[in-house]
C-alpha cells in the first residue's frame, strides 16, 4: 500500500519503507542544493527525522523547489501526525508535477485517513488513470467506497484487479469479506485454493488466502475445513511475532497496582469538564463497531473511529521507558500532567473535521486507561462492550488485523490468556471507578436491541431518535472488520458460533476456564 497508515506500532516502519521507495533526487537543484538534499535523504533514512525536517526546512527557505523535497517533509509530517501540513505539502508537490504518483497516493489515504472521502476519492481515480496497469489504486479505491457501505461498487473494482492482476491476494482476501459464498462450487474457492498450493507463494500472501479460504468455508458449513485454514493463517502469523502473555500480564498487573482506589482518591484535579468525548472501548470484536455506529446515527454524534489519540498522548505522558513502559507510582506524577492530557486531548478532537457536540472514539485498548480517562476527563462517558468469551475470542482469532497490534489474536491459548486478563482489568476499574463506566452486552443488544439503544443513550445522555434503530442506514464511514456487519439490520447468527467449531476450540476454552 502506498498511503500513511496511522496504526499506532506501524507508523516509524510504514514512513521508513514508503520514503526509502520513493526518494530519488531531481536535477533541477543547484549541486549544492543536492548535496543538502541528499544528507536530508540520508538523515531521513536513518530515524533521524528532527535533522532531515530541519535540513529540508532550510532548502525551501533557500529556494529549493524540487517536488520529492516537498514530498519527503510530507512524509516527516504525517509520520508525526502533523495531517494537515503533509496534505498541504503533497498538494505543492503535485502542483510542480502532477505525475508524482507517490504523491498522488499519499494525499489520498491522508484523506481518506481523515474522513474527507470525495478528496480522496479524486485522487484515487486520477492515480489509477496514470498508472492503469497497477493494481493498489484501483484497490484502494475499492476499499474507500466499501468505507462508505458502497459494497458491490467495492467487490466490482477487487474482481476487476483480482482479473488482471490474479496473483493481488490482498484482493482475494478484502473481497471475500464482501462476498457471499453458498456451496463449494464457488469459482472464487476453487481460484484461492489453486493459489494457496502455488509452492512460490509468499507468507503474507498465504495468510491472506488461508483467512479468505476460512471465510468461505465458514459461509458453507463446512466448519472443519473453515478451521483447518483458520488455524493456518493464524499459525503463520502467530511465528511472526512469538507472543508471550507475560509482558501485559505485567503491564495488567502494575495498572491495577498503581490505580488504586487509595491511590485515586488522593488525586485531586482541576479536569476539564467537557463531556464531548464518549470512550466506546472492550475487547475487540466484543460490539464496538456496532455501538459506534448506533451511537453515530444520532443527530449530536459524530463517530470519529479509533482514534489513537488519548492513547498515544497518555502513553507519552504516563509510561516510563526505564520501567519496560509501565506506571509509576500514581501520586508522583505532577497534577497538571492529568489536566494537560485532557486538554490536548480536546483539543484533538477540535482538529476533527465536525461540530458534533459528542464525539466518539471506539479504540477498544482504552480500556487500559481508564483510570487516566476519568482523572482527566470525568464527565466523558465510557461504553464498555462486553461479549461472550467464547464468541468473543473465536471473532478475534478469524480476523486477519491490518496492524500488528493484536499480537495475542493469533494462537487460541494466548487469546484467550490476554481476554483472562483484561477481565481481571476490568473487574479492577468497576471496583475502583463505581458507576463510571456503563456495560453493554452484545448478546442483549442483539436480541432485544430497542430498549437496550434507549439505555444506552440514555447513558450517554442523549435524547431517542429513532434514527438510531435503524443505523444500518447511515452512511457514516466504517473502515475496522466489521465493515460488513454494521451495514446490516441487527442479527443474531453470530451468536454461539463456537459451537459450530466444538472441539477445534478446546485449547480456548481450556484457558478460559483457569481465567
Amino acid at each position: 500500500m502506498y498511503y500513511y497508515n496511522p496504526a499506532m506500532s506501524n507508523k516509524k516502519r510504514n514512513a521508513k519503507k514508503k520514503f526509502k521507495k520513493a526518494a530519488r533526487p531531481r536535477p533541477t537543484l543547484s549541486p549544492q542544493h543536492n548535496i543538502r538534499l541528499q544528507q536530508g535523504v540520508q538523515a531521513q533514512s536513518s530515524g533521524n527525522l528532527e535533522m532531515a525536517e530541519s535540513i529540508y526546512r532550510s532548502l525551501i527557505a533557500d529556494r529549493a523547489r524540487v517536488p520529492q523535497l516537498f514530498y519527503n517533509l510530507a512524509l516527516i509530517c504525517a509520520q508525526s501526525s502533523r495531517d494537515r501540513e503533509a496534505r498541504a505539502l503533497w498538494t505543492k508537490s503535485l502542483s510542480m508535477d502532477p505525475g508524482f504518483f507517490e504523491a498522488r497516493m499519499q494525499l489520498a489515504g491522508s484523506y481518506q485517513n481523515a474522513g474527507e472521502m470525495e478528496q480522496a476519492m479524486e485522487h484515487y481515480r486520477k492515480a489509477d488513470r496514470a498508472r492503469p496497469g497497477m493494481a493498489a489504486p484501483k484497490y484502494l479505491l475499492g476499499n474507500l467506497l466499501k468505507a462508505q457501505g458502497k459494497l458491490q461498487e467495492a467487490a466490482d473494482l477487487y474482481q476487476q484487479v483480482m482479473a488482471k492482476h490474479p496473483d493481488y491476494t490482498q484482493a482475494h482476501f478484502t473481497f471475500s469479506g464482501l462476498h457471499k459464498y453458498r456451496d463449494e462450487s464457488d469459482p472464487h474457492i476453487a481460484t484461492m485454493l489453486g493459489l494457496y498450493r502455488g509452492s512460490r507463494l509468499q507468507n503474507d500472501a498465504r495468510i491472506q488466502l488461508a483467512f479468505s479460504l476460512a471465510k468461505a468455508f465458514e459461509d458453507i458449513g463446512n466448519f472443519p475445513r473453515a478451521f483447518e485454514f483458520l488455524k493456518a493463517g493464524n499459525d503463520l502469523r502467530s511465528e511472526k511475532y512469538r507472543y508471550s502473555i507475560d509482558g501485559d500480564k505485567a503491564l495488567f498487573e502494575n495498572t491495577m497496582q498503581m490505580f488504586s482506589h487509595e491511590a485515586l482518591e488522593r488525586i485531586e484535579v482541576n479536569a476539564e469538564q467537557s463531556n464531548r468525548p464518549i470512550f466506546i472501548l472492550g475487547m475487540p470484536r466484543s460490539g464496538t463497531s456496532l455501538v459506534e455506529k448506533i451511537l453515530s446515527s444520532h443527530s449530536q454524534v459524530f463517530g470519529a473511529g479509533e482514534l489513537d489519540y488519548f492513547y498515544a498522548l497518555a502513553a507519552k505522558s504516563f509510561l516510563n521507558p526505564s520501567r519496560h513502559y509501565q506506571y509509576d507510582p500514581v501520586e508522583s506524577y505532577p497534577v497538571s500532567r492529568f489536566e494537560q492530557l485532557g486538554k490536548d486531548y480536546l483539543e484533538k478532537l477540535a482538529q476533527l473535521d465536525t461540530q458534533a457536540p459528542r464525539v466518539t472514539d471506539k479504540l477498544p485498548f482504552n480500556f487500559m486507561l481508564i483510570g487516566l480517562i476519568r482523572k482527566a476527563l470525568p464527565n466523558a462517558r465510557i461504553i464498555h462492550c462486553v461479549r461472550d468469551a467464547r464468541d468473543n475470542c473465536l471473532s478475534i482469532y478469524k480476523q486477519n488485523f491490518a496492524t500488528e497490534n493484536y499480537r495475542f489474536a493469533y494462537n487460541l491459548e494466548s487469546v484467550a490468556q490476554f481476554h483472562n486478563i483484561y477481565r481481571a482489568l476490568m473487574k479492577h476499574w468497576h471496583e475502583v471507578l463505581p458507576g463510571a463506566i456503563y456495560d453493554l452486552n452484545y448478546e442483549a443488544l442483539a436480541q432485544n436491541p430497542e430498549p437496550e439503544i434507549r439505555k444506552l443513550l440514555e447513558a450517554c445522555e442523549l435524547e431517542w431518535e429513532d434514527s438510531c434503530l435503524k443505523f444500518h442506514k447511515s452512511e457514516a464511514v466504517v473502515t475496522t472488520a466489521s465493515f460488513y456487519q454494521v451495514r446490516q439490520p441487527m442479527y443474531t447468527s453470530s451468536i454461539k458460533l463456537w459451537e459450530k467449531y466444538g472441539d477445534c476450540l478446546q485449547p480456548m476454552f481450556d484457558e478460559l476456564q483457569r481465567g
